[in-house]
């Protein structure tokens, strides 16, 4: 950092420095100019900062070890004054600095000769305040922003971020122009749902726990600024009265993966179901802990501002520090370990987002009246701390396999049909950090089927599942063909149609010779190729193989359509395995009396009926896409007819009648 370091004394007359207690000057910039870091003015317990113009507001520290007694102003002797030889006089004056060595040493007393031999300053002495590292601010839009993002993830560092407009879309109106909360905006059309909350005065380890109506809430405590009670972690899309208005109004961050939490609930599925409102007055604070289940935890306040303390990761092998301290009134004396782990203290207001990477120790406190934001997050980068978190069984409440298991299936249904949709997948950011995350998931299915022991569900088989991914990222990722070595058995090369792709790309690259013109020849022999619908063959009344309610099923096709629009649906009263594409025409809207057919794709997210078996039976069913693709409708040699569905070509891994008449063509 290029700011300037102030540094704070025991008392003037000692001078003694310590390094561990100097703060650099908030807002300080880094960089050639292109872009600008910021960082939250570090605090200690006594509040006390520094100002750019190197101006000291308060000590840092205690003023004097001895309780009950003043500290040493310049103008009273101090204890070093008192020691000095005896052939000085009073009146004689101090060397200054600028004299001979002998002559300063000859002032040096007992304790100031040994601290001049063994330096202890950077040591931290029960006397100091816990030092809180500043807390770095970054734009989401300023250059190399998602870069840095990434470095302080992996390093398990807390940031801040700004400049990201859509984070709290369901909050439009909530907030008047003053910064306070308008109540009755606040309220409307959730006034009567429960909401748990807690007594202000309760014991940590056994909190008082209850359930008011949220309008009671607001109106006898919260607007008149009482505080015997505040909202405690309201999980709001898990409620059906408030998640229409609550729910699908947030807009990712982009310069971090794809949240794969998105997948998991059937209820809110495309939403994140860990979100979670917390509201209380001014003061109402909660205990340094550690959420367990190796999620990143983002906090935005929506009204007010909090005060968030936070232990680095590392912290957790250290049960006793974290466990017994008071951080909200730190005493070094007694935890004396405390000072040597990283820990930060930033103050967070509207407009910021303070992101904890997975593990850090946190506590909270509001400095204001505060309404805020809460959620956790999943992607690539802390997949490996979740993953430890799923071999621990750590967090009983989140279920590991289930995320993974549903976000690897979701993820490659919607990359199967970008890329059925032209032939090759598009270079849109969202497109790239769904690959991004398959990637990642591959990975963790192949760490999954290296354990003797998963905690999963018994007809999850995880080497099917990597099966299945290494299939699909060989057919429509290109570097995956060219990395693949040569006879190798990897799916990508021997499985389905993705031979002759993966064959060209490999002939391309080697008669291009090296360097880039290379890598370009294979990646446009890759695309030339035929695709997976075109090698497949299909005709009606074949048979194929079909990748199924988690299953790998035999059907025969009883139709085949080019170029048609269908509607993927999610039954609301089962499970995602059984989600399907339907024609629009199987689509019904209206009440339970009279129901009206759709005449062209509804919008996502919306109810509606879905016609399903032979039977015509109606079902609540919410839709998840619309998509325009070849499909073929399928019956089941094992299932009755009621199961007869359509079928993208992505879900297609073989067709075991092209080889059949393959032989007839040949005799």
């Amino acid at each position: 950092l290029t700011g300037k370091r102030i540094r704070a004394f025991v008392n003037p007359a000692d001078a003694v420095l310590n390094d561990r207690v100097s703060t650099t000057i908030a807002d300080s910039e880094v960089g050639d100019g292109s872009s600008s870091v910021r960082y939250a003015r570090p605090r200690t317990r006594s509040g006390s900062v520094s100002t750019p113009d190197g101006r000291s507001l308060g000590s840092l520290r205690k003023r004097s070890l001895e309780t009950g007694h003043a500290a040493a102003s310049p103008a009273t002797p101090s204890r070093s004054d008192k020691k000095i030889k005896s052939e000085s006089t009073a009146s004689t004056a101090r060397p200054s600095k600028k004299q001979s060595g002998a002559k300063e040493i000859e002032i040096l007393d007992d304790e100031e000769e040994e601290y001049a031999k063994h330096p202890i300053y950077t040591v931290p002495t029960h006397w100091e305040e816990l030092y809180y590292k500043p807390v770095e601010i970054i734009n989401i839009h300023s250059v190399g922003a998602k870069d840095r993002i990434q470095a302080l993830r992996f390093a398990g560092t807390p940031f801040v971020l700004e400049g990201h407009m859509g984070w709290m879309k369901f909050s439009e109106g909530w907030v008047r122009p003053n910064g306070s909360l308008d109540t009755d905006a606040f309220l409307r059309g959730i006034h009567d749902v429960k909401v748990p909350v807690i007594e202000r005065n309760y014991e940590e380890t056994n909190p008082i726990k209850t359930h008011l109506p949220l309008s009671h809430y607001v109106k006898n405590y919260w607007e008149k600024g009482k505080a015997e009670y505040y909202m405690h972690q309201w999980q709001f899309p898990l409620n059906p009265k408030v998640a229409k208005s609550l729910c699908y109004k947030c807009e990712e961050l982009p310069v971090i993966g794809d949240n794969l939490l998105l997948y998991w609930l059937d209820a809110v599925r495309g939403d994140n179901p860990l979100q979670y409102f917390f509201m209380g007055q001014k003061s109402t604070n909660s205990r340094m802990h550690q959420d367990p289940g190796g999620l990143d935890i983002t906090i935005a306040p929506i009204v007010g501002t909090k005060r968030v303390s936070m232990l680095h990761r590392s912290a957790a092998k250290l049960d006793s520090v974290h466990e017994t301290v008071n951080f909200h009134d730190v005493d070094l004396e007694k935890s004396p370990l405390l000072a040597f782990m990283p820990a930060w203290q930033v103050d967070i207001k509207p407009g910021q987002i303070l992101f904890m990477p997975e593990g850090t120790f946190h506590a909270c406190e509001n400095m204001t009246a505060c309404l805020s934001y809460h959620r956790f997050h999943v992607d690539s980068v802390n997949l490996p701390g979740f993953l430890a978190s799923f071999l621990a069984q750590d967090s009983p409440s989140i279920n590991h396999a289930e995320i993974l298991w549903n976000a690897a299936h979701d993820l490659m249904s919607t990359l199967e049909v970008n890329y059925h949709a032209s032939g090759q997948l598009d270079d849109q950011v969202a497109t790239l950090r769904k690959l991004d995350a398959l990637r990642a998931l591959r990975h963790v299915a192949r760490v999954l089927t290296l354990e003797d022991v998963v905690p999963t569900e018994d007809s999850w088989d995880w080497n099917k599942l990597l099966e299945d991914i290494d299939y699909l990222i060989g057919r429509i990722d290109v570097r995956a063909m060219q990395r693949a070595k040569k006879n190798s058995n990897h799916p990508a090369l021997v499985s389905g149609g993705a031979t002759t792709a993966a064959a060209a790309a490999l002939a391309a690259k080697g008669d291009a010779g090296s360097g880039k013109s290379a890598a370009a020849a294979a990646t446009a022999a890759a695309l030339s190729a035929a695709t997976h619908w075109e090698q497949l063959a299909l005709r009606k009344g074949d048979t194929i193989g079909v990748q199924v309610f988690e299953k790998r099923n035999r059907a025969q096709i009883l139709r085949i359509e080019h170029d048609m629009e269908l509607v993927q649906v999610h039954y609301v009263d089962w499970g995602s395995i059984y989600d399907e594409f339907l024609p629009v025409s199987s689509l019904f809207h209206g009440g339970r009396a009279k129901k009206v057919r759709y005449k062209k794709a509804p919008n996502v997210h919306e109810q509606v009926w879905a016609v399903w078996g032979s039977s015509g039976q109606f079902y609540n069913a919410v839709v998840l896409k619309v998509v325009r693709t070849n499909a073929c409708l399928v019956h089941y040699l094992k299932y009755e007819n009621d199961w007869d569905q359509w079928i993208l070509p992505g879900n297609i891994f073989k067709n075991y009648s092209l080889k059949e008449r393959q032989a007839n063509a040949t005799a």
